[in-house]
């Protein structure tokens, strides 16, 4: 993986694919995800090399986005687990398993992600937290943060109107950049 040097300037994209964007490691928190804790398992359901497990495994761990808990002490063995940011990654797992789907298995998933409560299957959307109105990609601009804006931190959903596609919080900005 290539690392981006201090100088450059930053990509968010870039500074995750430094992270995870090579294929063992993507599989791995796909396995991860699915509840595959331990080396040994991870190893036999990926097919995967052992020191190249064990690489990848160093690096997310090294990255913070997976921990290791010991499981045993006499050998020590550790499981490997998510930590809150490896758990945010799960959204951008499922668009690329999204898009796998459709893109590369015709349309018939091999697997479907349901919600654990009631079993229904899971959608991948893009909403504005303002409008709470699903975003098309061709909806999607850019623009530089406003100073002190912090985009990471977790918005609240905006609270649902009577009226379609309008947030009862009326501080949503409109395309012309004035408050509707």
């Amino acid at each position: 993986m290539t690392q981006v040097p201090a100088s450059a300037p930053t990509c968010s994209i870039q500074a995750t694919l430094d992270i995870v964007g090579d294929r063992w490691s993507l599989l791995i928190l796909r396995d991860l995800f699915r509840g595959v804790r331990r080396f040994s398992a991870m190893q036999h359901d990926l097919g995967i090399a052992r020191n190249m497990l064990a690489d990848r495994l160093s690096r997310l761990t090294e990255s913070g986005v997976v921990a290791k808990v010991p499981y045993q002490q006499r050998p020590i063995r550790y499981d490997y687990v998510l930590t809150p940011k490896g758990l945010d990654l799960s959204g951008s797992l499922l668009a690329l398993m999204r898009w796998g789907d459709s893109w590369c298995q015709d349309g018939d998933a091999p697997t479907v992600l349901v919600h654990a409560d009631c079993g229904t299957p899971l959608e991948v959307a893009t909403r504005c937290p303002c409008c709470d109105e699903t975003v098309s990609p061709t909806r999607i601009r850019n623009r530089q943060p406003n100073p002190g804006e912090n985009l990471a931190a977790t918005h609240e959903p905006a609270r649902r109107s009577t009226e379609p596609g309008r947030s009862q919080d009326r501080n949503c900005r409109n395309p012309n950049g004035g408050v509707s």
